[in-house]
């Protein structure tokens, strides 16, 4: 598939329109590695479009101005030998403390929300989809996404497994977890502003069961 260049200026995405009117739309809050994207793929498995603001960031780290704007701030370690951002590495320097967090979200979320505003529209308009997920880290921070979704899903899962599967997932180094989080809002706060919650502390069947239950619930009545 052809990659969409990404304007630094975000379309404004409004209200969403009627329910009956379009898809059900999903969006999913938890903690750091708290197994979103597994959420998500459940939807997926029951035809739902994924909007997934983690793969929008991957697109936007290879646009050459990205790179520079992020070389400027971070310095040239940032980029690894074959010329391409080293998300770890990124990752590693920007959560050294909040103002470098707002450099690294000032220069990237623009753009990602170009980017799922986009894809958002295009399936609020597809009339074969049942569900749109919106699977967008910061969420509720931004204050972009305000009145964008009917339901709000809290995934939930221990800390300590958080920890050992970004360990194993993504490579992380323990304490990371924890030290991504505090830049967040607190998770009880997110708990509390949910609809549904979704226990990920067990087995991948144990999610989908829930998302199962989930899509009948909000899904199947407006067929």
């Amino acid at each position: 598939m052809e990659t969409e260049r990404m304007s630094g200026t975000s379309p404004q995405l409004g209200r969403l329109p009627p329910p009956g009117t379009r898809p059900v739309v999903f969006a999913l809050v938890g903690g750091v590695a708290s197994g979103k994207s597994a959420v998500a793929r459940a939807f997926e498995k029951l035809g739902a479009r994924v909007i997934d603001a983690d793969a929008a960031g991957h697109e936007v780290l290879k646009e050459p101005e990205v790179k520079k704007e992020l070389v400027d701030a971070f310095g040239d370690d940032v980029i690894d030998k074959n010329g391409e951002v080293s998300r770890k590495r990124l990752g590693s320097l920007a959560f050294e403390g909040p103002t470098r967090v707002l450099r690294l979200n000032t220069i990237t979320h623009p753009r990602i929300r170009a980017f799922t505003a986009r894809q958002i529209a295009e399936a609020l308009a597809d009339p074969r989809l049942k569900a749109v997920v919106l699977d967008i880290s910061l969420l509720l921070e931004s204050k972009n996404y305000e009145g964008k979704y009917d339901v709000l899903i809290f995934v939930d899962c221990a800390e300590a497994t958080r920890e050992e599967r970004a360990m194993f997932t993504r490579g992380w180094v323990r304490g990371e977890v924890a030290r991504r989080q505090k830049h967040q809002l607190p998770l009880d706060q997110k708990r509390a502003q949910a609809h549904e919650v979704v226990d990920n502390n067990g087995t991948l069947d144990d999610v989908e069961r829930q998302v199962q239950a989930i899509w009948k619930k909000y899904v199947e009545p407006r067929r």
